[in-house]
């Protein structure tokens, strides 16, 4: 946004900032001293906000971030936020600057009555184009006015924000605005259907190199996203054509297809830890990714002289150890993943995210069918719990798949004794009572979360109902704008059933390792279970995809072409 286009406000703002706009009842007397000013910047990113004079000294009283989900902020803009607050609406259009500080004195000067403090909320985004993603900014600082400007007259550096709705420093979302509102003006407002947390002013910059960084990972994640995805989707159609060759099909071709198709979950991993480099650029991002699947695949070849099927189980202890470390980091490497689903993009900003559900269920799998049956069952429900409690993955859909699969785990590996109906029983019961626990942590937890979100909003059964109907509604828009997001969801139940009906070669491996075709059919399963639970279902349902037949491809290819012995 240029200088030239932003000034011809100060007309808009004198009409607008006439009076407090709206006088709606509150549950509690305002606090008569102070006042809250809001300052509308439409068509305005972060960066361009930051660049206004007038907001920067702000953020040296206050803080700035960036801001997230602007679309709460639709009703304020247009109907304001109730008695006590004023807010001005800045067209930048054709004016040359903007002096928030002028329009902040105007409209203290039209008060009824004088404020000792006011609040001050400048807040940027293009709110013709509404959008969850992180692209907007948002300033604030309180302060006295003993003197009209004073809030603007700070040195220094500038700070930060934060709230608990994101638990990110550096970012807030929309929803925050008027919890923040009410806690500054002491009321219990009403806000109606909104959520939110008060936004906290925080020492340290202002999220600059995050915005940097979230606009790098917008540029290369579909670059490189798309560059993997036909990586694997050539790997998995050679593997399987080597595969219906069978024995006529060369013996280095084979090896070289086994390993690129096991190779998935690590490509996978390298595409996530990317949002650890200090940089994001091709240059850094493309060898990264490259060297983590190559070498951390290679890396456990010598498991094969021993039997094929360690290598699956190495490799998914070192993918559940590489998620143990992304979650005492904070999350951090999900906030600019390559792998997609960035948590500034505004469904989940901490936690595991929907997109590498399967990487962590499916590695569960991978090295559970080397265990005992109890014993892998404690890692899928170590699983679950890792996925949803609320100081870990907060995220219910994951918990519920990893609850389910270890329910399926215990069924499918005893279904010569608990037979069909005793194991659907099993399977329903774990599911149940795994989700039970994750939901009274979030009732019980100390900070809203997405969990506790969904239990404010779910109304009993035909609640329950109706969000299960608006997360197929979200899967299928998401497969809409993305016709590819198509692949896992018709290819889960089609190999499925080549799992269940193996042609030879695939049998063969099955018969030599029953437990390891236990673990494809399960992750499979669990994998459509993830896309009827989750709201981007085909998102989450894609890595179930890529592990289950890239494991079920790979260790058919690697494993010795001579006479088969069951276990």
């Amino acid at each position: 946004m240029s200088r030239a286009r932003l000034g011809a406000l100060l007309a808009i703002a004198a009409v607008t900032f006439a009076t407090v706009i709206s006088f709606q009842p509150v549950r509690a007397q305002i606090n008569e001293d102070r006042r809250v000013i809001i300052v509308f910047v439409a068509d305005s990113s972060f960066e361009e906000l930051l660049s206004i004079p007038d907001v920067a000294s702000l953020a040296r009283a206050g803080g700035a971030a960036l801001l997230a989900r602007s679309e709460p902020l639709v009703e304020i803009l247009h109907a304001g936020a109730g008695r006590g607050v004023v807010r001005a609406i800045v067209d930048p259009r054709g004016a040359e600057e903007i002096h928030v500080a002028n329009l902040v004195e105007r409209a203290v000067q039209n008060l009824f009555v004088q404020p000792d403090e006011v609040l001050v909320i400048v807040i940027g985004a293009d709110f013709g184009d509404l959008s969850s993603a992180a692209d907007g900014g948002i300033v604030l600082a309180a302060g006295g006015l003993g003197e009209p400007g004073d809030v603007f007259s700070e040195t220094g550096e500038q700070g930060s924000l934060t709230s608990d709705s994101t638990r990110r420093n550096g970012v807030v979302l929309g929803d925050d605005v008027r919890p923040t509102i009410a806690a500054y003006l002491g009321t219990n407002a009403d806000r109606g259907s909104t959520v939110g947390e008060p936004i906290r002013i925080i020492e340290g910059p202002p999220p600059y190199e995050l915005y940097d960084r979230y606009r790098a990972q917008r540029r290369l994640y579909v670059p490189i996203g798309t560059a993997a995805a036909v990586y694997v989707i050539g790997a998995g159609v050679l593997a399987i054509g080597l595969l219906a060759r069978g024995r006529r099909a060369p013996v280095a071709w084979r090896r070289v297809m086994g390993w690129a198709s096991l190779s998935i979950p690590m490509l996978a991993t390298g595409l996530l830890a990317a949002g650890h480099l200090p940089e994001l650029s091709y240059a850094t991002a493309v060898p990264m990714v490259a060297i983590v699947t190559v070498f951390g695949t290679m890396a456990f070849s010598p498991l094969e002289r021993a039997e094929t099927t360690l290598v699956p189980f190495g490799i998914g202890i070192a993918v559940l150890i590489a998620f143990v470390l992304e979650a005492a980091s904070g999350w951090a490497g999900m906030l600019t993943p390559l792998l997609g689903g960035s948590q500034l993009d505004g469904g989940r900003f901490y936690g595991l995210p929907n997109v590498a559900l399967g990487l962590l269920v499916g590695s569960c799998l991978w090295v559970a069918h080397r265990l005992g049956t109890v014993a892998g069952f404690a890692l899928l429900c170590g699983a679950g719990l890792f996925a949803g409690l609320p100081f870990l993955g907060a995220d219910l859909g994951g918990a519920v798949t990893s609850f389910a699969a270890a329910g399926l785990w215990v069924a499918v590996r005893e279904r010569d004794r608990l037979a069909i109906a005793k194991g659907a029983a099993v399977t329903v019961a774990v599911t149940a009572i795994g989700t039970a626990v994750i939901l009274v942590s979030h009732a019980f937890s100390p900070f809203e979360t997405h969990v506790t979100r969904f239990e404010s909003d779910t109304n009993g059964i035909d609640g329950m109902i109706g969000t299960l109907v608006d997360r197929l509604e979200a899967g299928f828009d998401l497969i809409a704008r993305n016709p590819a997001a198509l692949i896992p969801v018709v290819g889960l139940p089609i190999a499925l059933f080549v799992a269940l009906r193996p042609p030879p070669p695939i049998r063969a491996t099955f018969q030599r390792w029953p437990a390891w075709r236990d673990a494809v059919v399960v992750t499979f399963v669990a994998g459509i279970v993830a896309y009827l639970v989750n709201d981007t279902g085909p998102a989450a349902a894609g890595l179930f995809f890529g592990l289950g037949l890239g494991g079920m491809v790979g260790v058919s290819l690697l494993a010795p072409t001579g006479k088969m012995e069951a276990e």
